[in-house]
């Protein structure tokens, strides 16, 4: 796939390296996973005293139809694309796009800031919790955007690379799972000086009885597609690869061609930190 040079990588500077570190330390103590958050919305919205503002529960209900994903919906696809275009990592291309004449949907940060104003009406305990959730809520989006402005990092090769964090809330009965989402995306110069476009997406979660599962994806040449799947439980292995033929099948049909597709038990191998990974679990520790 074709594509442009890399801009310069933003956050260079050591004054901008310093800033974006100070805005990581102050979000990731108090960041919680966006599926943990809307159980807890949830359950708080359902509580005598918060129940009775049917604004707070008119958001919340917005917010689990716009970011809850359902395995095996028709709209699951039109659901992780709205957490990626709505739930704050893309809001600035969203704003440059949609000009002056079409007002954009709401991210998921203007959401919780109307659950705020919205709470102010609570009485003070459950207004308290709420505003503790909406700040682990603000505070997860500010430490998955910060990280993704240090977009562009330079390869040995002489290409560049950046990466894009988020969460996709999965919807199991009556609750929610966090499966985390990153995406990356490598531009190098093939010998006539062009830069191509290759993509990778890591997905994982945790299925709590049936094992944690990782999948692995790559996207080169346009379309071509390679794929790897993990689970920790036999079980769970054995359920994936009986899907694989029609899974395969049905990414033909969307028009890929599936290159390599396989199934494994156990964990998939972590790459090496790079050095905005570095800092982030410098700052945890």
């Amino acid at each position: 796939m074709q594509a442009a040079p890399p801009p310069e990588s933003p956050g260079k500077s050591p004054a901008a390296q310093s800033a974006l570190q100070q805005a990581l330390r102050q979000a990731l103590p108090q960041q919680i996973p966006l599926g943990d958050a809307l159980n807890q919305l949830v359950q708080l919205s359902q509580t005598p005293a918060v129940r009775g503002q049917g604004a707070i529960g008119q958001l919340v209900q917005s917010m689990l139809s716009l970011f809850s994903v359902t395995p095996g919906s028709p709209d699951a696809d039109q659901a992780i694309q709205r957490n990626l275009q709505q739930g704050g990592l893309l809001t600035e291309s969203q704003l440059a796009r949609s000009g002056n004449s079409d007002k954009p949907p709401l991210n998921l940060k203007q959401q919780l800031g109307q659950l705020l104003k919205a709470a102010e009406q609570l009485p003070p305990e459950p207004r308290q919790q709420m505003q503790r959730l909406v700040e682990a809520l603000q505070a997860r989006s500010t430490s998955q955007q910060v990280s993704s402005l240090q977009a562009w990092k330079e390869l040995p090769d002489g290409g560049q690379e950046r990466v894009f964090r988020l969460d996709i809330p999965i919807r199991l009965e009556e609750r929610h799972d966090n499966a985390e989402l990153t995406i990356t995306e490598q531009r190098r110069p093939d010998p006539d000086g062009e830069y191509q476009s290759f993509w990778n997406v890591a997905l994982s979660f945790d299925l709590h009885q049936q094992g944690s599962v990782d999948v692995r994806l790559s996207l080169h040449e346009g379309w071509r597609l390679q794929l790897q799947f993990w689970a920790e439980a036999l079980p769970t292995l054995r359920r994936i690869e009986q899907q694989l033929d029609p899974f395969t099948q049905t990414l033909h049909d969307k028009g890929f061609i599936v290159d390599h597709i396989q199934a494994r038990q156990g964990k998939p191998q972590q790459p090496k930190l790079n050095d905005i990974q570095r800092r982030l679990v410098d700052v945890h520790t």
